[in-house]
């Protein structure tokens, strides 16, 4: 095992691991973990109290356990914190020694539970350690509900369908309110010459707005005339004290609810799932992907129909392209020290996909390294390809400042279907004009549970 890892380490360039300030390669360290995966060898999940700067040999276990330097995100400064302060004993002696002191930011501390460093410390199950986390050091669990978090409750009842049936008529009354008093239907701000009190400091006693048609039905329907302070054409004008006292009755069951135990938990339960979506989405080999740049749970594409978009595996294909046909091209040619446009052959390759996940990209060779569910594969573009398809795409606001449209498609863990030919111990990601595959890159942004996919297969464009 000491052997093995020796290995690891020297393939995956993790020498530095030792100690130093050395960015991390991803591309190599993948490449070395899937060679060594193919052997039989175990890499385990990094582990809060065993892992080191690098790679270490767990010679009891048979294994090699990942190394705390190699997680995103977290940064040598923190990994010397981390091993320092140890052992610990819980989960619980962590948080109070590493959480509750800001040592281990919550950013870190969420990449440290999806790289599974407490699988063997808290529970195997890193979701139910990522619940617990996030319930009780992210969102900020409410014993009763304020006014900002009455509002927020109605905001999550749009996504999450919480507040009970009986009460719809009150929320279509509080949307109604919300609507009608916004600022463009100001009609006056009002004084009352009958008032015998002091003006208040707004400098009036009522604002008064003006319905719209969309508006006029609901009134009519739900609210006195009493409410009316003129008529403008077809549209009434209102008061918005007298409003605001009718309005209060309506609502008055759903503040009702509001003050229950029921309202609490279902205010608590959407704050978790916003949170989730926030910091925690996906699956757990998503997860290691985004901690570890690896999967040692099932690649996201394992389940992908490889028949149905054409993707093959890049090792079983051999190392020379497989020529279908040839062509004929015109082109410059110096002979006896004059140039002439003469017709050569070349060689029409078999085109192919393969499929993969981004985990590292090298912009001066317009390379990547693709982690595919066979192995590591670099991947080339030309300059004109590469640029295209990692560039940001922005929008400039009137006041000068940019608005991020698209990130870049070779970002790490975005996962491409690439389009191309094996050369040697490369692929080049081209296609020929009359390919069955229009692009040689596409984007997946949704994998299906039947094994099929979505994709986009044009960078967004920007108008001007």
């Amino acid at each position: 095992m000491y052997w093995n890892t020796a290995c690891l380490i020297v393939e995956a360039g993790a020498d530095e691991g030792v100690e130093d300030n050395k960015s991390t390669d991803y591309g190599k360290i993948a490449t070395a973990i899937s060679t060594m995966q193919k052997r039989g060898i175990n890499i385990s999940l990094p582990l809060i109290n065993q892992s080191n700067f690098g790679f270490t040999p767990d010679e009891p276990n048979n294994r090699i356990i990942y190394s705390l330097k190699a997680i995103n995100g977290i940064g040598d400064d923190v990994v010397r914190e981390i091993i320092s302060h140890r052992p610990y004993t819980s989960m619980e002696d962590f948080y109070s020694r590493m959480i509750n002191t800001k040592i281990v930011k919550k950013s870190q501390m969420i990449q440290l539970i999806k790289a599974g460093c407490f699988v063997e410390l808290d529970n195997p199950d890193r979701k139910q350690t990522m619940k617990y986390f996030l319930e009780n050091y992210v969102i900020k669990k409410a014993d009763k509900l304020t006014l900002q978090q009455f509002n927020s409750l109605i905001q999550f009842n749009s996504i999450y369908s919480i507040i009970p049936k009986q009460l719809e008529m009150p929320i279509r009354h509080k949307y109604f309110k919300d609507y009608i008093l916004q600022d463009c239907f100001l009609y006056k701000r009002h004084i009352d010459p009958k008032s015998k009190r002091a003006l208040p400091k707004c400098g009036y006693n009522d604002r008064w707005f003006k319905l719209d048609k969309d508006a006029m039905e609901f009134f009519q329907q739900f609210y006195p005339d009493t409410i009316v302070t003129e008529i403008v054409g077809d549209y009434f004008v209102i008061s918005e004290k007298k409003f605001i006292k009718e309005n209060d009755k309506k609502l008055q069951p759903l503040r009702d609810w509001f003050g229950t135990e029921e309202a609490v938990e279902a205010y608590n339960t959407c704050q978790l799932k916003e949170s989730w979506k926030d910091y925690a989405e996906g699956t757990v080999s998503k997860w290691e992907m985004d901690s570890l740049s690896i999967y040692r749970e099932p690649h996201e594409l394992i389940e992908l129909d490889n028949a149905a978009y054409g993707v093959v595996d890049y090792f079983q294909l051999p190392e020379e392209p497989k020529v279908v046909s040839w062509y004929t091209r015109t082109v410059k040619q110096e002979i006896d020290g004059e140039n002439y446009w003469v017709k050569k052959q070349f060689p029409k390759y078999e085109i192919v996909r393969l499929a993969g996940t981004v985990i590292d990209k090298d912009k001066d060779k317009h390379m990547l390294s693709l982690l595919t569910t066979t192995g590591v594969v670099t991947v080339k573009f030309n300059k004109g390809q590469y640029v295209n398809y990692d560039k940001t795409v922005s929008e400039i606001n009137p006041d000068g400042s940019k608005t991020t449209i698209e990130k870049s498609w070779f970002a790490r863990g975005n996962k491409i279907l690439v389009s191309g030919y094996r050369n040697g111990d490369q692929f080049r990601a081209y296609k020929y004009v009359d390919s069955i595959y229009k692009h040689t890159c596409n984007l997946i942004t949704d994998i299906r549970e039947d094994g099929t996919i979505a994709v986009n297969t044009e960078r967004v464009q920007i108008d001007g």
